[in-house]
């Protein structure tokens, strides 16, 4: 492993220890739903790195190399412009609390009992940017590919050693997307800490008229639940391939079409409340439905990759869905993006490669 990977490697950990200072924070005020959430997202964040490094180590895959090259130059150059740009935004807060002028922490649940409908849907969409990870897996990746190769070929042969983008490419996109879903945690996390350690100089206080009232104070916010459980299994399993693309792609589509059916069924016709939480049981079965029929038709679409036989292709979808309904069922204080995701990924991994 080269020094940039360990920086990398190193600022990725560095995350994952101020997610459990954050717990521990939460602890201490006894927010115990913000403490259960946080320590998940903290121990998800850090055993997926740490097992991607011994799978690295192990199966000698990559060259040793967290994020091959150029991917790790870039991810530094990233966190080089993303900082001081970021930096910017924090002093301006800050500038502004200096002149005395009233800075209004947005947030729409502190005037309504639930989240209006409008902005639950602009919540479930966001979901719809994971959708992007199967495009840049299976699509754009091998275009992306093809271009490096094309530039490889007019310069020195060991310098195109280098860029290692001749050779599996389904290696090379696993890289890819594990860049891009990197950079965007590594910005996400960013923000979300600043949210909840210092409020007032949180730059990008609109985003809080998308969360919920517990989702206030210490407790991190949904969209980095989803980037966590979106980045854990792609470190976990991605590297075993070509199933393991398969299988994330497959978990994290039957994630969000289940989360989504579920909360918009259950607030739209929902009448029949599952205990005494805000789900209900129509929106229970709708997902199950929608997460079942997203699943057979994402293994379908990717059968050039994995082609599953027919016991394959319907015993997944089936299992995921059941893992769906029950986590919804269970109402757990862990978020949907992280339970749904993980949980669910790591089910079908297991059954697909023990019995497929």
């Amino acid at each position: 492993m080269n020094v940039l990977s360990i920086l990398i490697v190193s600022i990725l950990y560095s995350y994952g220890f101020l997610l459990l200072y954050i717990t521990y924070l939460a602890r201490k005020k006894q927010e115990m739903g913000a403490f259960i959430n946080n320590l998940a997202n903290g121990l998800v964040l850090i055993i997926s790195i740490t097992v991607n490094l011994i799978l690295i180590k192990v199966t000698h895959l990559l060259n040793d190399e967290f994020i091959i090259f150029p991917f790790n130059i870039l991810m530094i150059g990233f966190i080089g412009l993303f900082f001081p740009l970021f930096y910017l935004f924090v002093s301006r807060e800050k500038h502004r609390l200096k002149n005395g002028k009233k800075v209004f922490l947005e947030n729409n649940s502190q005037l309504f009992a639930e989240l209006p409908l409008k902005f639950d849907i602009y919540r479930k969409l966001t979901h719809l940017i994971v959708l992007g990870i199967i495009f840049f897996y299976f699509i754009l990746g091998f275009l992306i590919q093809n271009v490096f190769v094309y530039i490889v070929e007019l310069i020195p042969d060991f310098i195109s050693r280098l860029f290692q983008v001749e050779g599996d490419i389904m290696i090379f996109t696993q890289n890819l997307v594990v860049f891009l879903v990197g950079i965007s945690l590594i910005g996400l996390l960013t923000a979300d800490i600043v949210r909840i350690l210092t409020p007032e100089i949180y730059p990008l206080k609109q985003v809080n008229q998308i969360l919920r009232e517990k989702e206030l104070h210490l407790r991190l916010g949904p969209h980095i639940s989803m980037g966590i459980g979106c980045f854990s299994i792609i470190l976990l399993y991605g590297l075993v391939q070509p199933i393991g693309p398969v299988i994330i792609c497959t978990s994290m589509v039957m994630a969000i079409s289940g989360d989504i059916t579920s909360n918009l069924v259950g607030r739209t016709i929902g009448r029949r409340t599952i205990r005494k939480t805000k789900k209900t049981y129509e929106g229970l079965i709708a997902g199950i439905i929608v997460s079942f029929l997203s699943g057979i038709s994402v293994l379908y679409l990717l059968r050039n990759f994995y082609n599953f036989k027919i016991l394959g292709l319907l015993l997944n979808p089936i299992i995921g869905a059941i893992v769906i309904g029950l986590l919804d069922y269970l109402d757990l204080e862990i978020d949907d993006n992280l339970s749904f995701n993980f949980c669910l990924s790591t089910i079908l991994f297991f059954i697909s490669i023990s019995l497929f």
